[in-house]
């Protein structure tokens, strides 16, 4: 018979052992225990089966498994390293604790479906090294685990998992795969550098809440009028931008793609050809419209960056297979729980 089983994730969390790690350069907090001298009262055993049941609550069912409050406070524990919260980042904080369960349990059904053998001799390879980077950091295991919400046992079920994970991943990084990530990610570690102009709209700094959407519109009419040769866009960064390179035309002369420009705009900037103008984007500096003025190719060879490159095509070939197990899997989450990519960049406690 086909029956909902309940599974817990106490032990498991999709946030990687080095993640946590960090989280240990705070100060650690172990769990709260009962005193040796006190017992519990009754008002506070009435609280403590209420706060149980609380915990028992499913908040989400990811194929046959159901996913409750508890798994879902351990997460957001393990993801923030048990430090505080901040309130603003509470809510997305959350959500990304709901995603990692539902990539977790994903892998695992995957794990478990493969029959992906993880031996012993493995995982205390793996704790054996984590122990060495945790006492080079003036920690130790116990440590640890008290921050992350583990036992020993928890510990070892954890590193099963992220030592299984790669045998399912790695047969599929074929060298055509690595060729397809090459040439989509070849200016992030070779060295080539673009000469880029660029027209940026600012909203005032009282206006309202569709005052990003009002600039894309207007910089969607600049651009237009580029493209139409109304205007060139030297002359349109002259009357449009609230830069100071609007002086020269909108060019800030050639940039690398890491290290000198905002990560949002850089990204978009390189994924121009020489002398295409951009669609409108935002940044958290504004609206712009970009172009490619130059290129200046690197000349650094792709075997000297191939380790990065592997590590990045790891990760795309894992994306998009939790993808696929996403649309292969259903999944339901309460009302009123959100669950978003636990890839997606964002605010971290």
């Amino acid at each position: 018979m086909n029956t909902l089983r309940t599974q817990s994730l106490r032990r498991q969390q999709s946030v990687p052992i080095l993640l946590l790690l960090l989280g240990l350069l705070t100060v650690l907090t172990g769990p709260k225990t009962w005193s040796q001298d006190t017992e519990p009262t009754a008002e506070e055993g009435i609280e403590t089966a209420a706060e149980s049941e609380a915990e028992a609550e499913v908040i989400a069912t990811v194929g046959t498994t159901r996913l409750t409050r508890a798994d879902l406070e351990q997460a957001v524990r393990r993801r923030s390293g048990g430090r505080p919260i901040p309130a603003e980042q509470q809510d997305r904080l959350q959500a990304q604790a709901v995603g990692d369960l539902v990539e977790q349990t994903l892998l695992q059904a995957e794990i478990e479906r493969r029959q992906v053998e993880v031996t012993d001799g493995e995982i205390n390879d793996r704790i054996a090294q984590l122990s060495t980077e945790l006492a080079a950091r003036q920690s130790s295991l116990d440590a640890f685990l008290a921050s992350a919400g583990l036992d020993h046992e928890g510990l070892r079920e954890q590193v099963r998992f992220e030592l299984a994970v790669p045998k399912i991943i790695l047969p599929m990084i074929t060298e055509d795969v690595m060729r397809q990530v090459l040439a989509m990610h070849r200016y992030d570690f070779d060295g080539t550098r673009v000469r880029a102009s660029h027209i940026i709209l600012r909203p005032e700094a009282s206006s309202g809440p569709d005052a990003v959407t009002a600039l894309l519109a207007r910089a969607e009419r600049i651009r237009a009028d580029i493209l139409a040769e109304e205007l060139t866009f030297a002359e349109a960064a002259e009357r449009y931008s609230a830069g100071p390179s609007r002086h020269r035309g909108g060019d800030l002369g050639f940039v690398p793609r890491h290290g000198l420009l905002c990560e949002e705009f850089a990204a978009q900037v390189f994924k121009l050809t020489k002398g295409e103008v951009s669609k409108p984007f935002v940044t958290p500096l504004g609206v712009h419209v970009a172009k490619v003025t130059d290129v200046d190719p690197g000349t650094v060879e792709p075997e000297t960056f191939r380790k990065p490159l592997e590590q990045l095509a790891f990760q795309k070939v894992l994306q998009a297979f939790v993808i696929h197990c996403r649309q292969q899997t259903p999944i339901e989450l309460k009302p009123g729980i959100v669950a978003v990519d636990p890839r997606a960049p964002g605010p971290r406690p």
